[in-house]
């Protein structure tokens, strides 16, 4: 009567008891329910119970998919899934019976989990089975990557690449702004092969992300003009030398040095935003002020040569930064996300010849921590 009622037992709770025993012998059978004060449920060897076949189902399906046994996962999974679809004593309360849902909401999730990955593996017709699985996971586990990377697996599988796109970034908004968190390493990686596309060399074009840095003089042509043309090139080869070893500190590879200004790329939004600011306080010393602008995106790779509308972004942004400061589009900021760097809103700009409008931040020189250093290389 306990384990029914732990908290209060209803009135006449032996009548009740008695009437649910009764209920329980014309469902089993007379003699599966002996005893009256101590009950005990006997049940034939070959008794099939729904719980212990989900867990058995699960635990078969986890080990194929595991080996990539398709056809043998297939089955168990179902096994599990139905059974932990229906819930467990759906209108009564107790201790006991919350542990069990518990077990039953995790063999669920798990259970989804395998019929998506069995549906990836089939492919073909099995395809819409593993997009209500996923869809499903993201439903019942909304912060369990799981369920985005198989929906982001399964549309791109159906030709819906920049759908599978989207469900990155919902992912990675939802962990921004619910825990300050960023999506796990092997979501990233799937996001980035993704953007990359299966072929990711198109003869000899390749398709990457990179953090892209602009840095421009202020003023160059009216500081060259005051001091003369040999004064300036002794200045300007000075500013290389520092802008170039600072590079090289943190890790970026030099790409085009046009007149004054450099356009370097990097593997880390996080160098390139030290970088950047490093070289606004080293040539300071020169007596030269510089803006900088960054942006990470998917760039083009060909022969040493990096386009396309990350790029144009960058120098964007740089152009429209204030003297002596580091300006960064949102997507830089929001990959920083814990790594202690502050940055200040600067409102949404329009960049000359990208489409869109486009939030700006300044970074805040004085807040970049020791761990976003050079000895990241």
């Amino acid at each position: 009567m306990q384990v029914l009622w732990p908290d209060r037992p209803p009135a006449a709770a032996d009548t009740a008891l008695s009437a649910l025993l009764t209920k329980l012998r014309g469902v089993l059978g007379q003699r599966a329910v002996v005893g009256k004060q101590e009950v005990r449920l006997v049940l034939q060897p070959d008794a099939w119970i729904d719980l212990e076949a989900a867990s058995e189902g699960l635990h078969r399906a986890t080990s194929a998919v595991a080996q990539g046994d398709w056809a043998r996962a297939w089955g168990p999974s179902r096994v599990a899934l139905h059974v932990a679809r229906r819930g467990f004593m759906p209108g009564y309360e107790a201790p006991w019976i919350d542990e069990m849902r518990r077990q039953i909401d995790d063999t669920l999730v798990r259970a989804h989990e395998c019929v998506a990955a069995i549906g990836l593996g089939f492919a073909g017709s099995e395809l819409p089975s593993a997009e209500r699985s996923a869809r499903a996971l993201i439903k019942l586990a909304p912060y369990r990557e799981s369920g985005y990377r198989f929906l982001m697996e399964v549309l791109a599988a159906q030709g819906n690449v920049a759908e599978a796109l989207l469900t990155y970034e919902q992912l990675r908004r939802l962990l921004r702004e619910e825990l300050g968190a960023n999506p796990g390493p092997a979501t990233q990686a799937l996001h980035k092969r993704l953007l990359q596309g299966e072929a990711m060399l198109q003869g000899d074009l390749e398709r990457d992300v990179r953090t892209v840095l602009f840095t421009d003089i202020v003023g160059s042509t009216e500081r060259a003009a005051r001091i003369g043309d040999r004064a300036w090139h002794e200045l300007l080869a000075r500013h290389h030398g520092v802008v170039r070893a600072t590079i090289e500190r943190f890790g970026g590879r030099e790409i085009d040095t046009a007149g004054d200004g450099f356009f370097v790329t990097f593997e880390s939004p996080a160098r390139a935003v030290a970088c950047g600011c490093e070289v606004i306080k080293g040539v300071a010393e020169l007596g030269i002020i510089v803006r900088a602008g960054t942006h990470t995106g998917e760039c083009e790779l060909l022969e040493g040569r990096v386009s396309g509308i990350a790029v144009h972004v960058g120098a964007r942004v740089s152009a429209l930064a204030a003297p002596g400061t580091l300006l960064a589009t949102s997507t830089v900021k929001d990959l920083m996300t814990g790594s202690g760097v502050e940055f200040h809103d600067r409102g949404v700009q329009v960049l000359r010849g990208v489409p869109g409008e486009w939030r700006l931040f300044e970074v805040k020189a004085e807040s970049i921590p020791q761990s976003v250093g050079p000895h990241l290389r």
